[in-house]
């Protein structure tokens, strides 16, 4: 094979190898579809009857459902418990006294106010990353805005056996706001049955801690969830970005499969630590990063927060 040949057919195997490996984002009336190498990750629902934009479904590389599908599914066998726990979703549960995480039209609550998608601000493909920028606004239960937010998602091809995103949120306040010491927010996520510690669903956190009943209020740079999805072992990781507001983070964590990151909530869990509450002026900004990584078992989590942290 001569020289001219061989470089031919090396320019060849590039140029295959950039064509699938592609991320393109679809965007239509409802949502904003996330494909990764031909195949649906996720989607980004603009969620009008919702109260608030979420990412639902999310699956792994061969197509399983790590989140749950109620009430956007009826999938049997899955609980119908909590209708605001969507997907993955961001809010907050006390926001100067309303609430923006139990939101949900189907389960109305006391104060309750409403994230409102806004528009796409910008969106593109990419054979190693994409993504989209969506604004949104956080309004009070009089429908009068609280906080403008700034919403950038990108998506990752590599590595093909995994699914990786990196979540960026920045929320400027309009007017004076206060994100109190609570229990509830600022990112969670419901993941399907499997996940439920009784079916056999593991959690660990950086430390080593194992289990919800000991995560719950620890902090943890990230915590990795298992499961066994019909034989197929896979793991998802929330990792909290180490220059985020008062990383790392507090973790909320309920043995049937449920996942908060909150840097809020500090003396909601021991009263010897200091008020985690945050006031904002207007004007004010907080940014808060997070990478969620759907894998194998057996993937270096530590590695893996390590090689996010350094970004």
């Amino acid at each position: 094979m001569t020289k001219y040949v061989c470089s031919l057919l090396l320019l060849f195997m590039i140029q295959t190898a950039h064509l699938s490996a592609q991320v393109k984002i679809e965007v239509s009336d409802d949502q904003i579809a996330v494909r990764v190498n031909g195949k649906l990750f996720t989607a980004l629902q603009k969620g009008k009857d919702a109260n608030k934009p979420y990412l639902a479904p999310l699956l792994t590389v061969s197509g399983k459902h790590v989140t749950r599908g109620f009430p956007m599914e009826k999938i049997a066998g899955e609980p119908t418990d909590h209708p605001h726990q969507r997907g993955v979703w961001m809010g907050a549960e006390h926001l100067s006294g309303m609430n923006l995480w139990e939101i949900d039209p189907a389960d109305p609550q006391p104060h309750m106010g409403s994230i409102e998608f806004r528009k796409v601000v910008e969106t593109h493909d990419g054979p190693e990353s994409g993504g989209f920028t969506v604004a949104a606004q956080w309004m009070d239960q009089d429908g009068r805005p609280i906080i403008d937010e700034t919403l950038t998602l990108t998506f990752y091809a590599e590595p093909a056996e995994s699914r990786t995103f990196d979540i960026d949120m920045r929320l400027k306040a309009i007017r004076l706001t206060t994100f109190e010491d609570a229990r509830d927010g600022v990112i969670g996520i419901r993941f399907a049955p499997a996940f439920d510690e009784s079916r056999g669903g593991k959690v660990v956190n950086a430390e080593g801690l194992k289990g919800t009943a000991k995560i719950e209020g620890a902090h943890s740079p990230w915590v990795d969830w298992q499961a066994s999805l019909d034989g197929e072992e896979v793991g998802v990781a929330m990792m909290d970005y180490p220059a985020n507001h008062r990383a790392p983070t507090t973790w909320r964590a309920r043995e049937f499969g449920l996942l908060f990151a909150n840097p809020f909530a500090q003396r909601f869990y021991d009263k010897s630590r200091a008020d985690g509450s945050l006031g904002m002026q207007p004007g004010d900004e907080l940014r808060l990063r997070y990478r969620i990584l759907i894998h194998p078992v057996g993937t270096d989590i530590a590695a893996a927060f390590k090689e996010y942290s350094a970004q």
